[in-house]
């Protein structure tokens, strides 16, 4: 009951020093003007409130205090206790308790301030906030060491503040890690290069003898996500298989389950799974993340396209085009411009699907796909047309197998020559070689005369070469591969065997 008194002494202290009381009726007069009315300006605000379009200085004071309020009441509801499973809100709540003894402190509630610095410690040390414990420790130690002298709980103290400076330095560590991977993946349009790969294997070294040091939810977490970006960047899937699956093991036996690094554990196993072609264990994993995820987010649409993937391997066409209508219609989509480009694209190698027979169309054309048109999806794609990294091969791949269903021989033929001047330009780098095979493999095609024994004879080592290479499984690689290049070669095997039969 101490803590309790001191609190409410505090409060009431403090609130006779404020004058927010004064204006609660206006600033709740405030808040419902702004609910009933979304998109209100200030002018307009001030009109309702006091019947003036000129924004005047009591209009001006409210807006500041409306904002202090809005904060403190986000504060507080972001920070209740009983989400402290959240690595999110719990730092908010240890956050909060944390202030709240230094207030009493200030106020000189010292002995109660100790009890909530020790509840905030407990919560910091169960839920791995050791930057938070950092400031409680300093605090105790202070009160231990001369204000009410313990030498027990001194070294105590001094001990736990040691340890936690060092796991803290461990974060800070593998953060900057982050940092740098992340910056890498977002800065290179194609492969990594050789000293990048070099200094990141170092670097996971490093960050591999700290998780067997640290074991807190950040460290175990991003550790595993970034060492197995590391092996999916060298594309060793079996490794980074064995990585994931580990990562998920040690995120699940941590006292409190860190749901973001179980998320990118699983999404790993998935992701491996599908460059690896086990489809059906991929798809388990896919579906596990789905579900996990908020509907329409960037995680969401992420994993969709993964899943994407892992469906076409798999040959269950229905369920792609399913997957395919849901994400088309979502309303999200137009707020991720990278997801809306590759989704626009897959709508038209979708297509080609549909007219090869694969997929069974629902006869309600409710639930199906609006009908297509070469012209107007190229009128579509303008940030594909200016881009000379590599992605440009996606619609020039489309145009191809659309002209080769209708018989367009002649326009293939002359699409060629710019597509060899593509490949001689922009795909000449280790990270597009699958883009250059398979374009090698479509001038042979037109060079076998579209005769699909002596295309399959012609391209028969390049094939070989492309089954054995990695796919790309990222949604700003250079090489983004919408049907993945070895699968498509087999369709259009499978077109000019149909043809050369009729």
């Amino acid at each position: 009951m101490d803590t309790i008194m001191a609190l409410l002494n505090v409060k009431k202290n403090l609130a006779a020093k404020r004058s927010d009381y004064n204006f609660s009726e206006k600033l709740d007069e405030f808040e419902k003007i702004l609910n009933e009315n979304e998109n209100i300006d200030d002018r307009e605000a001030c009109r309702l409130l006091y019947n003036n379009k000129n924004l005047t200085s009591t209009y001006k004071s409210l807006k500041y205090r409306m904002e202090e309020r809005l904060m403190n009441e986000v504060f507080m509801l972001s920070s209740l206790e009983e989400d402290l499973e959240s690595k999110v809100k719990s730092s908010l709540q240890i956050e909060k308790i944390t202030q709240i003894a230094l207030i009493l402190q200030k106020h000189f509630f010292r002995r109660e301030s100790i009890i909530i610095f020790e509840k905030a410690f407990k919560l910091s040390t169960k839920y791995s906030a050791p930057d938070l414990a950092v400031r409680q420790l300093t605090n105790l130690m202070s009160y231990y060491s001369f204000v009410k002298p313990d030498q027990k709980k001194m070294k105590f103290t001094m001990k736990e503040l040691d340890y936690n400076l060092d796991l803290y330095q461990a974060e800070i560590y593998v953060k900057k890690c982050n940092s740098i991977f992340s910056n890498l993946y977002v800065t290179n349009k194609g492969g990594l290069n050789q000293k990048q790969l070099k200094e990141m294997k170092e670097m996971v070294i490093k960050m591999q003898e700290i998780k067997t040091k640290f074991k807190s939810n950040y460290i175990v977490s991003f550790v595993n996500d970034l060492t197995f970006f590391y092996f999916q960047s060298i594309g060793d899937y079996k490794k980074g298989l064995e990585i994931a699956t580990r990562g998920l093991e040690e995120n699940e036996a941590l006292p409190n389950k860190e749901l973001l690094g179980i998320f990118q554990s699983k999404q790993n196993i998935a992701t491996a799974n599908l460059c690896l072609k086990n489809y059906v264990e991929a798809n388990k994993w896919f579906l596990e993340i789905i579900e996990m995820v908020t509907f329409g987010s960037r995680n969401w649409f992420h994993a969709t396209s993964l899943y994407y993937l892992s469906l076409i391997g798999n040959r269950d066409y229905n369920r792609l085009y399913e997957l395919s209508v849901k994400i088309l219609t979502n309303k999200n989509l137009s707020k991720f411009p990278l997801f809306q480009e590759q989704w626009i694209l897959r709508e038209a190698y979708l297509h080609f699907l549909i007219r090869l027979g694969k997929i069974d169309l629902p006869k309600d054309e409710k639930q199906g796909l609006k009908p297509f048109s070469l012209t107007k999806f190229m009128n579509s794609v303008p940030f594909h047309t200016k881009d000379k990294s590599g992605q440009n091969i996606t619609i020039l791949v489309i145009q191809i197998l659309f002209l080769l269903l209708d018989n367009k021989y002649n326009k293939i033929i002359d699409k060629m020559e710019s597509l060899n001047q593509y490949t001689y330009r922009y795909l000449h780098k280790d990270e597009t070689f699958r883009s250059n095979c398979f374009i090698k493999m479509l001038l042979l095609m037109v060079k076998a005369d579209f005769n699909p024994i002596r295309t399959q004879n012609y391209t028969h080592s390049l094939k070989q070469k492309l089954d054995n290479s990695n796919l790309v499984p990222d949604e700003k690689s250079t090489q983004v591969e919408i049907i993945p290049y070895d699968y498509l070669w087999e369709l259009i095997l499978e077109v000019l065997t149909d043809k050369f039969k009729k």
